[in-house]
């Protein structure tokens, strides 16, 4: 399994793209891009595998050729993957 892939499935795989709408890319092989739909705060996200064995994060509004940072966390831990994500947009990663 990939970091892309394994960073997908912490998030809650395909659960996450159906409760987000998430289209998924890989920007290398250790940063995980996805856009998504129903926040009116961000709609694309950015989680990158660091030195440290943890991710960072940055969550950003992307309108009109312009990208702006909503939040951005360094060091953050599997565990904290979601809650990041569900505090920042609003959105449900899972029923």
């Amino acid at each position: 399994m990939t970091n892309v892939q394994t960073i997908l499935s912490q998030l809650g795989g395909s659960r996450f793209i159906a409760m987000t709408g998430a289209s998924v890319f890989s920007d290398g092989e250790n940063t995980l891009v996805t856009k998504f739909k129903g926040s009116k705060v961000a709609n694309i996200m950015y989680i990158t595998l660091n030195s440290m064995d943890t991710y960072d994060v940055r969550i950003c509004k992307y309108s009109k050729l312009n990208v702006s940072t909503i939040k951005e966390v360094n060091g953050a831990y599997s565990d904290m993957l979601k809650p990041i994500f569900e505090n920042c947009t609003g959105l449900r990663t899972s029923l």
